[in-house]
């Protein structure tokens, strides 16, 4: 996942914006020229506007022809600017003084935090906060309404001549299309868009909310079989009215939240009656420019203090990787005088690789949502709102064009956009880079039609055992929905001079219910002692013998035959069922070294292999997780989730040839915790036990790691079978502040570093029936007198510019006596590679 998380990144230089029928740049000016920050500037009848930067710039942009353009600021008078072209560019707009308002009231910018009775803007965010649960479709009892999506990713930022080299030939009818979209003579490029057309259904007196799909089109790269789409996913639907809003897996302040004056500066510009309607103008600014908020402006009405706008960005000083810009804006409006309703939504999400200069090029990823057809106070039968459609297949809610043609939301104009894109996916330029783009991604890469050689990262590695370990392999691939997928691999030690391999089949045997059945087989070298709880038994997901350069000695390896049978059955995307039988055949695979020897329960005779026949059933449910994809191998979204996986294991003596029967459970809860500005809390706890006496590879060894990086839910400073138990109790606690420490440190915060605190500790204990049976070299020991823990502090967010991937732990373990081979360090420093926002 961090491999597939780095060249997620990669893939940023793609992205798009949908194309505006009006748009100008410019700036505004007061009587003495100089330029005039958070100036309103918008169109003429609309509530399509934005306020002038720091500079006095701005850009405005309509997706229908706009003939008037306001600008307009406190004490000044409205200027009015006739746009005789679509796209106007370094429009300059003077104002003069002399603008009366209805009512105004005037609040200078302090230059100190205001207090709560010195600021008036308070009052008005204690009413919000007072109504924020009485706005919106709450009020009604039931509620129905269409909901327009649309995504769209693009290069960014292209001048004339880079255009024309991914193009070639092309240039001058995608120039003539995407021209719409010039911005500062810069030209954006779409790639890829997603559509969606939906029916949300609501009855707030039973708390219950039903979403139909009832079209969805897809055009661009996407349909190859890339993961754009887990780019169109950066942004969610975004609720201002939330104490936090999380974006990027990071938890954001909002504007309106209850917490908000502690982190926000908040300026009342102005209140003006509008339609009748007293109606105040507040800015607010991040007190501090690096934390996780916004900067911009909110419109809310007096009575009710509903929002009718708000505008928001990220400032340019953020404390986030791989991110120039962010940028929202909502719209909302009157029904029946009272209720105000979304109407509009825009995000835009501007990504780039190494700085946050605008002159670079980079990739946008844009979302707009359309509301309409609101029908309220018209409930539907109580068993109608538990009704679901389940999409199974990719194609279900296909939809002709004139269908699409006939939405509202059409006036977003993306016909020009689909007929670019149509065009790129043609273009022998742009796929020679995104089949690059699929091979850093996948790890594979295309060797012939519908099948791929790989998995590139773990094509070299080292052990004590093999020495140096090749491994390569095929899997059948055509595209994302692929209904069978299979993949085989080889490897071979230089060291040990044996081969070892691996298969695996599985396949999409109902969409709905949704039933994967799958079978593997492999005869290979595993780490036991480092390894997970797992959701399936098919071949292994931790490979712990896929480590260049380790730490200490690792003889610690078992040769495993291991054949089993996996049947997974969805109730939902995040409620799982599984079941498998698993027969295998265990040995040390280096036994001068390594032994797992153990006395026979019925003959006292000492054996050095065993036989392993199993029955396990897992319950999997991950709350929240997005799961999108129609194949046998669904993909996940990035958005942080929580895990609880219940897992029961029988051995069976007697069947297949199998040596012991025991009985063994594995309980997992891995939840990320958001604190709002004060960072996000990783948490791991994990219970186990074996009922029966078993021999060392059956039993629970305390999960280590002898690489120098950074493993979640491992123990950095434990050795291979330190720690041996029947019964355990792990936790992970890992603490990410986000910047708020590193941000208010002078000199520091320049390096735009976060820091992080972690603490973990393992308790178990091991039974006197197991310690007889051993005769291995491993003496059993395990934490059961003292808790055994490690914790420490790290740093992330290290690197140069805007790409910062690097992160190093600095981490102390408590005192503990190894019983097996040599000393585990007592301080340990691990790196890692993990990119993220």
């Amino acid at each position: 996942m961090r491999k597939l998380s780095y060249a997620l990144y990669l893939i940023f230089i793609f992205s798009i914006g949908l194309q505006a029928q009006t748009k100008v740049t410019g700036t505004v000016y007061d009587e003495m020229n100089e330029p005039m920050p958070f100036a309103s500037v918008y169109f003429k009848g609309t509530t399509i506007g934005v306020t002038t930067n720091e500079n006095g710039k701005f850009t405005l942009s309509s997706d229908t022809t706009q003939k008037v353009l306001v600008a307009s600021f406190v004490g000044y008078t409205n200027q009015e600017v006739v746009l005789k072209n679509e796209v106007t560019e370094n429009l300059k707009v003077k104002l003069t003084i002399g603008q009366e308002l209805q009512e105004v009231v005037i609040v200078n910018k302090p230059k100190k935090h205001l207090s709560k009775k010195e600021n008036p803007a308070y009052r008005i965010l204690q009413g919000i906060w007072a109504n924020k649960k009485k706005n919106g479709v709450k009020l009604a009892k039931a509620y129905d309404y269409e909901r327009y999506s649309s995504v769209s990713l693009g290069l960014s930022n292209l001048d004339s001549v880079f255009l024309r080299k991914i193009v070639g030939s092309g240039y001058d009818s995608v120039a003539e299309i995407v021209k719409e979209e010039r911005r500062q003579n810069k030209f954006i490029v779409p790639v890829y868009m997603k559509e969606t057309n939906e029916h949300v259904y609501g009855n707030n007196l039973l708390n219950k909310e039903r979403i139909d799909m009832e079209a969805e089109r897809n055009t661009g790269l996407n349909q190859r079989g890339f993961i754009f789409d887990r780019i169109s996913n950066t942004f969610t639907t975004i609720d201002v009215y939330e104490d936090d809003i999380v974006i990027l897996n990071k938890a954001f302040v909002s504007p309106i939240s209850t917490r908000g004056y502690g982190v926000y500066e908040y300026l009342l510009k102005d209140s003006i009656v509008e339609g009748g309607k007293k109606t105040y103008h507040i800015y607010f600014f991040p007190r501090e420019s690096a934390d996780l908020v916004f900067e911009g402006s909110f419109k809310v009405t007096d009575k009710n203090f509903a929002l009718t706008e708000i505008s928001m960005r990220t400032n340019k000083n953020i404390n986030l990787s791989l991110v120039r810009n962010l940028y929202f804006e909502k719209y909302f409006e009157t029904v029946n005088d009272t209720m105000y309703l979304p109407t509009r939504d825009y995000y835009e999400g501007d990504f780039t690789l190494f700085t946050k200069n605008d002159d670079e090029k980079g990739f946008y990823v844009k979302k707009n949502l359309v509301y309409s057809d609101y029908v309220l106070d018209q409930p539907k039968e109580d068993a109608f709102y538990d009704g679901k459609i389940v999409q199974t297949r990719g194609d279900q809610f296909d939809k002709e064009d004139q269908y699409w043609k006939s939405l509202r939301a059409s006036e977003l104009k993306t016909e020009e956009t689909r007929k670019v894109i149509q065009d790129l996916k043609s273009n022998r330029k742009v796929r020679s880079v995104t089949d690059i783009i699929t091979v850093l991604s996948s790890g594979y890469m295309g060797l012939f039609d519908g099948v791929q050689v790989g998995f590139l990262w773990q094509l070299l590695s080292n052990n004590n055992v093999e020495g140096l370990r090749i491994r390569a392999g095929l899997r059948t691939y055509k595209s994302d929905n692929d209904r069978f997928r299979a993949m085989v691999y080889g490897a071979y030690g230089t060291k040990d001079k044996k081969f070892k391999y691996g298969a695996e089949a599985k396949y999409l045997l109902s969409f709905k219910p949704r039933i994967v059945v799958g079978a593997s087989h492999l005869d290979d070298n595993l780490q036991l002692g480092g390894k997970l709880i797992e959701t399936d038994e098919l071949l292994p997901k931790n490979l712990n013998t896929n480590v260049i350069i380790g730490r200490g000695e690792n003889y610690f390896l078992s040769r495993v035959k291991r054949t089993s049978v996996n049947f997974d059955f969805a109730f939902s995307n995040n409620l799982h069922l599984n079941v498998s039988s698993v027969h295998q055949q265990i040995k040390a695979a280096d036994p001068t070294h390594f032994s797992i020897d153990y006395a026979d329960p019925l003959t006292g005779q000492t054996l050095s292999a065993l036989t392993d026949y199993t029955s396990n059933i897992s319950l999997i449910f991950t709350p929240g997780r997005y799961v999108y994809g129609f194949g046998v191998d669904q993909k996940l979204g990035t958005t942080l989730y929580p895990t609880i996986i219940l897992k029961y294991i029988r051995g069976n003596k007697g069947v297949f040839g199998g040596d012991f029967d025991y009985n063994k459970i594995q309980v997992s809860v891995n939840k990320p915790i958001f604190l709002s500005n004060f960072g996000t809390l990783k948490t791991n706890v994990e219970f186990g036990k074996v009922f029966d006496a078993v021999p060392l590879p059956l039993l629970n060894p305390v999960t280590a790691d002898q690489t120098f990086s950074v493993v979640p839910n491992s123990f950095s400073l434990l050795n291979y079978y330190d720690f041996v138990t029947d019964t355990y109790l792990t936790a992970h606690f890992e603490h990410h502040f986000n910047g708020l420490i590193m941000n208010r440190i002078p000199l520091l915060k320049k390096l735009k570093w976060r820091s992080l605190i972690f603490y973990r500790f393992a308790y178990g204990s091991i039974s006197q029936k197991n310690i007889d049976m051993n005769r291995s070299f491993i003496a059993y020991q395990a934490p059961s007198d003292k808790v055994y823990s490690e914790y420490g502090f790290g740093f992330e967010n290290i690197g140069y510019g805007n790409f910062r991937p690097f992160r190093v732990d600095f981490i102390w373990r408590n005192d503990f006596t190894a019983v097996n081979g040599k000393q585990s360090p007592g301080f340990g420093v691990r790196f890692g590679f993990i990119p993220e926002f």
